[in-house]
């Protein structure tokens, strides 16, 4: 059996296989910063390659097998195929790659990561294939600053080290829900309590990977959509606290009783965890003691500090 395709404008990694990611095809541009300025053609380059990534559409085919490999993993009864195929602008798919290609520590969060940015890699690099081949991107992923979840991706060939190259920065959603930096402020503000802040960051990037209602449609299905969907809840519960009670099939990842709430609440107490060591630790918790209680610093503080929802994709180009 030839593999399974989507005829979305918008796919995702998980909407067959792993509720993953919704990244939207029409990248938002945020923002485009040169490293030059007098407007002149060459200068451009960067700006104009970054716009015929987010206005071209590719198709990406992977495959899940890796998930194989897993302890957690109970292969179904019935397996057609594990190759999928995506759809999507380049640079929304680079997005989906660079998170889906996350890690916590030395580990991934998504067992078929190398075979999903391969081919996203493979796939946008083809868009330059009889053009200017000198370009590369990379498509980052950090939630928050000095994050230690994070994903990278990148496409084309690295420029020379002496090269004289011109970049263009824009941002594309991450497929988590967005974070109001006014609200957060207000939350931290209230106790100064760094789980007010760690809590809704948690939250955000557990519904990206896991969204409640496509979920919980994967659980209450069978086949290898919801054995992939359960080996990655268990697998990421493991890694944030071994004494979980998480199990395949009972609790809210039975499938006759699933509750992908429930299960997201699991995950999100355990992340929140993680990520509150990381903001006390790191220099986002510096800077927490100097700022106190003042909630207009603290909203333009988590303004730049924080974004989970966004993925920041540079586009080098150069001269040989």
């Amino acid at each position: 059996m030839g593999p399974v395709r989507s005829d979305r404008a918008v796919s995702t990694v998980l909407d067959v296989a792993f509720a993953l990611l919704l990244v939207s095809a029409s990248v938002l541009l945020l923002g485009l910063s040169l490293p030059t300025t007098d407007g002149s053609l060459e200068e451009t380059r960067a700006d104009r390659t970054a716009e015929t990534l987010s206005g071209s559409t590719v198709a990406v085919s992977y495959d899940l097998e890796s998930i194989a490999e897993s302890d957690r993993y109970e292969e179904p009864e019935t397996v057609d195929d594990y190759e999928r195929t995506t759809y999507g602008s380049a640079t929304g798919v680079l997005a989906e790659a660079a998170v889906a290609n996350a890690t916590i520590g030395d580990g991934r969060l998504i067992r078929y990561a190398d075979s999903f940015a391969d081919s996203v890699a493979a796939s946008v690099d083809g868009r330059f294939t009889g053009s200017n081949r000198n370009v590369h991107v990379v498509a980052s992923w950090r939630p928050y600053e000095d994050a230690s979840i994070r994903g990278e991706v990148t496409a084309g060939q690295r420029p020379p080290p002496t090269a004289d190259t011109t970049a263009a920065t824009t941002t594309a959603s991450s497929g988590t829900p967005a974070l109001n930096s006014s609200e957060l402020a207000t939350a931290y503000a209230d106790e100064e309590d760094i789980d007010a802040l760690a809590e809704p960051i948690a939250r955000s990037i557990v519904r990206g990977y896991f969204p409640p209602e496509r979920t919980q449609l994967t659980l209450e299905r069978r086949g290898l959509d919801r054995a992939v969907t359960t080996t990655h809840y268990l697998e990421l519960a493991d890694r944030l606290d071994p004494d979980h009670d998480l199990e395949r099939d009972a609790g809210p990842l039975r499938r006759s009783d699933a509750r992908a709430d429930d299960a997201n609440e699991v995950l999100i107490a355990g992340l929140t965890e993680l990520i509150a060591d990381d903001l006390e630790s790191g220099p986002i918790g510096d800077e927490l003691d100097a700022i106190g209680g003042d909630e207009a610093e603290l909203d333009a503080f988590f303004e730049k500090t924080i974004a989970p929802s966004d993925v920041d994709i540079t586009t080098y180009t150069w001269k040989e």
